[in-house]
């Protein structure tokens, strides 16, 4: 009975002191549990078969994702629990001393470590059943799902799940602390608050060509996968520029606490004023002797940033991209292993298959050619990029695009009998292209010089899709002589004809039906005398449905892991200042002696506590500027629209969570420097 007591009593008394430890734990098993339970969410919602198995996905992706988020948050809760022994030895002494066994002592550790766990576990999973109601919203949004069956729900399988897993780790959490307490000495323990001053300080000299050394690593680093992108060639030259930025943080970390003291006692006015000086040594001390802790927070910061912006990111680009790329609500199109003039065409199959052709407002139909030689390589033969871009150009007729374009809700294009006009829209693709036809590159086709009609691409795909993945079709007046001219593709099939519609007014049952009934011809094998052809459709909602799908494994597995990454740097930062506070209150009360009021001691604390903060989160948002645009330059097949929007509430974010862990680290800091605190 009287292990319970003291056992709660300690509790008790460490929830000031290391609130930020507790706050930690109830935010990871929250976040924890919201995200494992997703599924639960979208069974109230009413949703498609197909959303429904899009939701399944993600879950799949998310229960894969928690694997190692557990790993994460283990590390995190070992390493706070390590950090709260670590200040209590002194304590564990003066039990030892007063003729407790370290048996006995060790039953008080597991005591408080089960009771922290319980209420932890219940506080967390408390939040994150009320936090989990708020992303059913989200789920909701993201599927279009209809919310009038909204209720209140728990998922049980979450609370399984986060139980299993924060129970594996508290139980690693008690054989640590058992085992620190087991091996250590009561000599040591009694002088484990004894520390010896260490000074941490570097020669300037070697500081200041350090630094240098990691401006120049990151700047080739940051050019490289920028303006130089284009030169990487493989995942191997990508890795090489990542190591670079990844020494060069660390060398920045080790430096510029020499750099920082040496500029500040450059500037005497400053450094002499109040308690600079005294702040300026403690800061520097304090960087030089969390070198590698704060090189790997930057890297957790910047990852965060980053993960959390282009996914983010992606979804904004997705639905902008949805809006343009797929406006008619079916396109049906045919294609075959080889070009051949015998194929089937668009009416036959349409006919073949009893296609009701008064089920649609208003279609459009078009024929792509092919020609040899009517290539990206031929467009770009006068400009840096002969070499490193090639694609084959489809060919449409005039009348065919604005038939199309009247059915997208374009305008239709004009052009001379000597002009082409080139669709595009894959962005890695039309930044080169344009410098083509800026400069006028003219092409022959069919025995004829064209010229382009406008100085850019129209930025369109002909294919309905939830990507910007049009690199290059050519529009070219009705009076090109195009028929005959076929080219062979062995290698691949090539899309021969195109057939996009609109339904007539139906209800969304209506709709769904005949959706199905399209659907189902898809990849349809039809055989003729002539050759083999298939057929491929594509409807809106397909589009849209696959597409949220996409978002949505994006949005959700960035913000899992973008968020206990953040909470993970902030806690760590903040479990280290802490310990600075708990290890300097001696110099504190040694300021205190000489006269220093506590406004002064406050405000030294509060400069060194944002310093501190700010130095990792500053060199995180400098990679993430270069590190977010390599990126969305990766997935630029998505567009790139919306960046700044995601940055934004990204950003937001970020700079909520970071400020709420540092004020309250601030807190509980001036809280333990406090006068006769000890």
């Amino acid at each position: 009975m009287m292990l319970f007591k003291l056992a709660f009593r300690n509790i008790k008394k460490s929830i000031k002191d290391y609130l930020v430890y507790f706050a930690t734990l109830i935010l990871g098993i929250a976040i924890f549990y919201v995200f494992n339970a997703i599924d639960s969410q979208s069974a109230m919602l009413t949703l498609k078969d197909t959303k429904l198995e899009i939701i399944g996905l993600l879950t799949d992706v998310l229960s894969v994702v928690s694997v190692f988020v557990a790993f994460v948050l283990g590390f995190l809760i070992v390493y706070a629990s390590s950090f709260l022994m670590k200040h209590r030895k002194k304590e564990f002494a003066i039990y030892m001393l007063l003729g407790m066994s370290k048996r006995s002592i060790s039953a008080v550790i597991v005591i408080e470590t089960i009771f922290v766990g319980i209420i932890s576990l219940v506080v967390g999973l408390m939040l994150g059943v009320i936090a989990s109601q708020g992303m059913s919203i989200v789920v909701a949004n993201l599927f279009e799902a209809d919310m009038t069956r909204f209720q209140f729900t728990i998922s049980s399988s979450a609370i399984v799940k986060t139980l299993l897993y924060f129970l594996v780790m508290y139980g690693i959490v008690i054989v640590c602390d058992v085992f620190v307490v087991g091996k250590e000495r009561l000599i040591n323990l009694i002088n484990s608050g004894k520390r010896s001053e260490k000074n941490y300080a570097k020669n300037p000299v070697l500081c200041v060509i350090v630094f240098i050394a990691a401006c120049v690593l990151l700047g080739t680093a940051y050019y490289s996968v920028t303006a130089g992108a284009e030169d990487l060639h493989s995942i191997r030259d990508l890795g090489i520029q990542v190591v670079k930025g990844i020494i060069g943080t660390f060398m920045a970390f080790w430096s510029v606490a020499g750099m920082m003291i040496i500029l500040a006692g450059k500037n005497k006015r400053f450094y002499f004023k109040g308690l600079n000086a005294f702040s300026v040594k403690e800061l520097g001390n304090r960087v030089n002797s969390n070198v590698f802790s704060g090189g790997i927070i930057c890297l957790l910061l910047f990852f965060t940033i980053c993960v959390l912006s282009c996914s983010m990111s992606v979804r904004n680009s997705l639905n902008n991209v949805l809006r343009k790329n797929a406006q008619a609500d079916v396109q049906m199109y045919s294609f075959a292993d080889d070009f051949d003039e015998t194929s089937l065409s668009i009416d036959e199959i349409l006919e073949n298959n009893n296609v009701d052709m008064m089920k649609f407002s208003d279609y459009s139909k078009l024929h792509v050619f092919g020609l040899a030689g009517v290539s990206a390589q031929e467009l770009l033969k006068a400009t840096e990029y002969r070499d490193s871009y090639y694609s084959d150009f489809g060919i449409i007729k005039q009348s065919d695009y604005n038939e199309l374009a009247r059915i997208y809700g374009r305008d239709e294009v004009g052009m001379a009998d000597d002009e082409y006009i080139l669709l595009a829209n894959y962005s890695f693709a039309v930044d080169k292209y344009d410098l083509a036809l800026k400069n006028g590159t003219t092409l022959d086709i069919c025995g004829k010089t064209y010229k382009p009609a406008y100085n850019k691409c129209k930025r369109l795909s002909v294919l309905m899709s939830a990507a910007e993945d049009n690199d290059g079709i050519l529009v070219v007046p009705d009076t090109c002589d195009l028929e005959g001219y076929v080219k062979t593709y062995p290698e691949s099939a090539r899309v021969i004809d195109i057939f996009t519609a609109n339904y007539v007014d139906m209800s969304r049952e209506e709709h769904d039906a005949w959706d199905e009934y399209l659907a189902n011809l898809s990849i349809k094998y039809i055989s003729d005398d002539s050759g083999d052809t298939y057929i491929a459709v594509n409807t809106k909602t397909d589009i849209y449905d696959a597409s949220v799908g996409l978002a949505a494994i994006f949005v959700f597995t960035g913000s899992y892991l973008g968020m206990v990454f953040l909470i993970s740097a902030a806690a760590i930062l903040a479990l280290k200042e802490l310990s600075n506070a708990s290890d300097n209150y001696d110099k504190y009360a040694v300021l205190r002696k000489i006269g220093v009021d506590e406004k002064m001691i406050n405000r030294s604390l509060l400069g060194q506590s944002a310093l501190f903060f700010g130095l990792p989160l500053g060199l995180a948002v400098i990679h993430s500027i270069f590190g977010i645009q390599t990126g969305i330059f990766i997935l630029s097949v998505f567009s790139r629209g919306g960046l700044t929007n995601a940055i934004l509430f990204s950003a937001g974010i970020i700079l909520l969570i970071y400020l709420i862990y540092f004020s309250v680290t601030y807190a509980c800091s001036k809280e333990i420097i406090k006068e006769n605190r000890r």
